[in-house]
């Protein structure tokens, strides 16, 4: 076999052997759910805005405050006091909130009526690191800002 020979041989090895193994070097990276809502855990979220069937409510002087813990459970502060529940952020977009709770000074409050009923109909969410909307059954939302 003569020099020529060899070196086309090796060539054709490595065109052949070569993207073979750069395939196997491909690595994917799948987001876990830390990933995906990064942004929702360990921000307060600051309430701007619920519409809720046909009403609106601006929210920037009620002082509506929402944190949402990695272990699916939410707390938050109003003017009035406090309300805590439970919610399920999922991969897909859906959010899911059951228990909520109102603190009873909160009773008859207007804003933390309307929160409360929004909450519990709650179906979708976006985000980003500096916005929250959760979009309801009724094609209502409420809309969070963070710092």
């Amino acid at each position: 076999m003569n020099w020529t020979n060899r070196y086309t041989l090796v060539a054709l090895l490595l065109a052949i052997v070569l993207p073979i193994v750069a395939t196997g070097c491909i690595v994917v990276v799948e987001e876990d759910d830390r990933d995906r809502h990064r942004y929702l855990h360990g921000s307060e979220w600051t309430l701007e805005v619920v519409f809720y069937r046909t009403q609106t409510m601006q929210a920037a002087d009620r002082h509506v405050d929402m944190a949402f813990a990695e272990d699916g459970r939410f707390t938050g502060t109003a003017s009035c006091g406090e309300f805590s529940g439970l919610y399920d952020a999922n991969e897909n977009g859906g959010f899911d909130v059951s228990d909520v709770s109102i603190d009873e000074t909160c009773g008859g409050d207007a804003m933390t009526d309307m929160l409360s009923r929004s909450l519990r109909d709650a179906k979708t969410y976006e985000l980003d690191a500096e916005r929250l909307r959760i979009s309801t059954a009724n094609e209502g939302f409420l809309s969070f800002t963070t710092e």
